[in-house]
């Protein structure tokens, strides 16, 4: 199992559930709902589109579930100043997509996900690095992500993170694999 990931950033945080959230979870659900909610954020990630405010509580209690069990790693970004969250990175089990996915080998899967007032800000530049840098400290193996063809800015960042186009996924994504020497300074 891996160990979930703590990062500082100067004005951010990525972390995965701590014992604080159960006593500002309203507040996690209002901002889990505001992200998975919202038309641009979503635009490459329709299937990620919660409905109501009880659906992102009951998606915060799987992920918490999920966490538990090994099957997928929430971290969420938070601003420093409030806490609130304004994105998430999650780590997909080899275990968990080989319930999902039909390939020849089953790497851990990434997937992101920020505000889109924060989406312009290269955010995502800074933190996705740092992020993978602690995953490959804990040996992890093969890192993938699956990624919309007409998503340029996701495909753009994971080219700079040290992701390289490995093959077709289906008729509108592909897959990235992760290669430690790719990593490239913007």
């Amino acid at each position: 199992m891996l160990t979930p990931i703590h990062l500082e950033k100067e004005t951010l945080t990525i972390q995965s559930f701590e014992a604080l959230d159960f006593q500002r979870w309203s507040e996690m659900v209002e901002d889990v709902y505001a992200l998975l909610s919202d038309n641009q954020a979503l635009k490459y990630l329709p299937f990620k589109r919660l409905h109501s405010v009880n659906d992102a509580d009951l998606w915060l209690k799987n992920a918490l579930i999920s966490l538990h069990c090994g099957r997928k790693y929430l971290h969420f970004i938070r601003t420093k100043s409030n806490g609130r969250i304004i994105g998430f990175i999650d780590i997909i089990s080899p275990g968990l997509a080989k319930e999902h996915y039909q390939l020849q080998q089953y790497p851990y899967f990434i997937e992101f996900c920020i505000k889109t007032e924060y989406s312009q800000k290269k955010l995502m530049s800074s933190l996705l690095p740092d992020f993978l840098d602690s995953l490959r400290n804990q040996q992890v193996g093969e890192i993938a992500a699956v990624i919309n063809r007409q998503n340029i800015a996701a495909k753009k960042l994971l080219a700079r993170s040290g992701f390289t186009y490995c093959k077709l996924f289906d008729v509108g994504q592909d897959i990235y694999q992760f290669s430690a020497g790719q990593v490239k300074v913007a």
